[in-house]
């Protein structure tokens, strides 16, 4: 009756631990790190190498031939910036002599968005339920047993076991430090 009682409550056992470990949730942990990239370069260009087309011309009568030649032999510098949408800006500059382009320079300051996405699938612990073979040998009468063994280790890092042979049937509980 005992040896039937004790199979009973084995199986028990085993049913019990096999629907907790079969019921695992594996909850992804997702991690999102954004990062701003500062990228500045500049670009010049000497003035010879701009094409350029005449759009129209016009005479200014009442000046007089000194301004005329104060303004053509001045050097000029026009500035413009341009935002680019959330991005940065870009800095163009011309300088102009002589009715001419002498240089031009071109600068950005951009800022750039990285997003990186990482995604961890999260193994929450769980129970684990082991079966095994155990042999022993008693010292009081030198006889040899053989039996089977169930082991279950539980989320909480303790293991509990319990073992049955010809011999007898122990009980046994350890935790992990």
């Amino acid at each position: 009756m005992r040896e039937i009682l004790l199979t009973l409550a084995i199986i028990v056992l085993i049913v019990v631990i096999g629907k907790n470990s079969t019921n695992r949730e594996n909850n992804p942990i997702i991690i999102t790190d954004t990062v701003y990239q500062e990228k500045t370069f500049t670009k010049y260009i000497k003035g010879k190498s701009i094409p350029f087309v005449v759009l129209d011309t016009i005479y200014k009568i009442d000046t007089d031939t000194i301004t005329i030649v104060k303004d053509y032999n001045q050097v000029k510098i026009y500035s413009d910036t341009m935002r680019i949408d959330s991005l940065g800006y870009a800095y163009i500059q011309d300088t102009i002599s002589h009715n001419s382009i002498i240089g031009r320079s071109f600068m950005a300051q951009i800022s750039e968005k990285v997003i990186y996405k990482t995604i961890y699938n999260d193994r929450k612990p769980k129970n684990e339920l082991y079966l095994g073979f155990i042999g022993d040998l008693r010292h009081d009468n030198g006889q040899f047993g053989v039996g089977g063994s169930i082991g279950l280790k539980t989320a909480k890092n303790s293991l509990i076991t319990l073992n049955a042979t010809m011999n007898g049937y122990s009980l046994g509980y350890y935790k992990k430090f």
